[in-house]
């Protein structure tokens, strides 16, 4: 079971601008319990911010493996996987992204990424 201070803790140092830090607190939180999706799509978010593109990939990817229909994890990915210059994959998420959630304040932006 995750502390739940760990998170909290990386929310906080996050808005208050020290994400090297927030990044320790996520890694700290899934340490404690691997299965708490929102650490791992938090600390994926943190890690593309940090410019660890393919890191955040693979956190990405292990909140996808536990909860397939986590939109939030697919669009993340999808942004990801289009900064890394790899548009076949990110297209693939953000097409299981619009199906998830259709009505998103991010759904245009999917769409306008499928239509290039």
């Amino acid at each position: 079971m995750v502390n739940p201070f760990d998170e909290r803790d990386a929310e906080l140092l996050y808005r208050a601008g020290d994400v090297a830090a927030a990044r320790e607190r996520y890694y700290m939180a899934l340490e404690i319990d691997e299965e708490h999706i929102e650490a791992r799509l938090n600390l994926g978010c943190v890690l593309a911010e940090l410019g660890d593109r393919e890191l955040a990939v693979a956190a990405f990817t292990g909140a996808l493996r536990q909860h397939a229909d986590y939109p939030d994890a697919h669009y993340h990915l999808a942004r990801a996987l289009a900064e890394l210059g790899r548009p076949q994959e990110a297209a693939e998420h953000w097409r299981a992204f619009l199906a998830l959630a259709p009505h998103s304040p991010w759904a245009d932006e999917a769409r306008e990424a499928l239509a290039t």
